[in-house]
């Protein structure tokens, strides 16, 4: 079985799996690549395989602080959360003896006795309670269709600052297009196309005296898209959470 590497093997893998070249496809190419585009679209946003979890750093420039947002690549799906970093006794990061990390440590290993690691998860979870409510974590909105992170920022910011951004990055195209799901899923947006275009006509004759019923083509494009989108909900989608942002 052919396994597509490229856009244009994954729409002919599609449309062969219509019937082509035995049957006459009636969707012209631009109608194909509509709803390769479309496949994809539901694809990224949904499919747990389509992004991949990064943590990225990145250091704010003038522009950014003149601006009020960082600018990032197309392919960022999501921005989940952010994180100042090298700030000092007050930054969420610091870790030096000066932190109240260093000093918790510092007195659960005082003495000779084992390190009582639940106690210090206790203290530690108190302090995260109290920081949150008294010195939030950097607030912030990401608009995917402007590329932009707009940081309400709780601290000073100034010109090589660093942050940590943890983000969901879409997956490059190359190594998509051999999903299953997305396979079946571009195949029946494509039918659907084709029963669309059909359907305006009453029970259309191919050549080889082939008779396309559109209806009966639309109704089983509609049961194999539905049916498909409820395996990716419930198969390929992950779990909400809550993300604050």
């Amino acid at each position: 079985m052919a396994k597509p590497t490229t856009r244009q093997e994954f729409s002919e893998y599609c449309l062969r799996k219509l019937g082509k070249p035995v049957l006459n496809i009636n969707v012209a190419s631009e109608q194909v690549e509509d709803r390769i585009d479309e496949a994809l679209e539901t694809y990224r946003e949904k499919h747990y395989d389509a992004t991949e979890e990064q943590w990225v750093h990145y250091s704010l420039t003038q522009d950014d602080i003149d601006n009020g947002y960082i600018t990032v690549p197309d392919d960022v799906l999501s921005v989940i959360e952010i994180l100042p970093v090298g700030l000092g006794n007050s930054g969420f990061a610091s870790k030096d003896m000066f932190s109240y990390q260093y000093q918790i440590m510092a007195g659960e290993m005082q003495s000779w006795q084992p390190f009582d690691s639940l106690d210090y998860f206790m203290k530690m979870t108190s302090i995260d309670e109290i920081r949150m409510l008294t010195d939030a974590e950097p607030r912030f909105r990401y608009v995917r269709h402007q590329s932009k992170v707009k940081i309400y920022n709780t601290y000073e910011t100034f010109v090589g600052q660093s942050i940590a951004m943890r983000i969901f990055k879409i997956v490059p195209d190359a190594d998509i297009w051999n999903d299953k799901w997305l396979k079946e899923y571009g195949t029946a947006l494509i039918k659907r196309q084709w029963a669309e275009n059909v359907s305006k006509f009453e029970n259309i004759q191919l050549l080889g005296g082939v008779t396309i019923n559109g209806e009966r083509l639309m109704q089983e494009a509609l049961q194999e898209i539905e049916q498909l989108e409820e395996t990716l909900e419930l198969t390929y989608q992950e779990p909400v959470g809550f993300i604050f942002g």
